[in-house]
């Protein structure tokens, strides 16, 4: 049954929202996947801030290209699925990486986009060896903090001498007194 020119307005929308509220698409080749699996493949990325559907190519073309995206269409291939990851791109493509290995051959990582980068299948599948938010921003906090660290010790280093060189006279001089006594 064809799609009225309001319902192809309507969807093209909708892939414009999924398309702008996304930090990354990883693009797939699912042919053979049952509807439990997709459901299982959707609640995982769920889960992982990441949502999937299966588009009209020709509509998803014309999204892309109406938000000025390059359109990776040779990553479209058979019964293409977009993978819209939020903005933990690890999770969510660890999340598509886990569930390639359980679907085997039926599911296929084809490409990507990463901003206005087109990625190829090990482009799109290497988002899933990224480090987590979480660990990016630990070790952001981490590079902050070891220059201040450093500089704190520098600052401290003199003070900390001084006390040293005190105490030592004071117990040399101590010492001395505890004799004479």
């Amino acid at each position: 049954m064809p799609i009225s020119r309001e319902q192809k307005a309507d969807l093209i929308e909708s892939y414009k929202d999924a398309i702008a509220n996304s930090h990354a698409i990883v693009l797939t080749d699912n042919r053979g996947l049952s509807v439990k699996q997709l459901q299982r493949l959707r609640s995982m990325l769920r889960e992982n801030d990441a949502s999937y559907i299966i588009a009209k190519k020709t509509l998803m073309v014309r999204a892309l290209a109406e938000l000025d995206r390059p359109s990776p269409r040779s990553a479209m291939i058979g019964s293409t699925g977009f993978a819209f990851l939020g903005e933990d791109l690890a999770a969510g493509a660890k999340a598509l990486k886990d569930f390639a290995k359980e679907a085997g051959e039926l599911f296929i990582v084809t490409g990507g986009l990463l901003g206005d980068s087109v990625l190829d299948a090990s482009g799109a599948a290497a988002l899933a060896d990224l480090p987590s938010r979480d660990v990016q921003l630990a070790q952001l906090v981490a590079a902050i903090a070891a220059p201040m660290s450093s500089l704190v010790s520098v600052l401290t280093a003199p003070h900390r001498d001084l006390v040293g060189l005190l105490q030592a006279r004071i117990d040399k001089e101590g010492g001395e007194a505890a004799e004479a006594a």
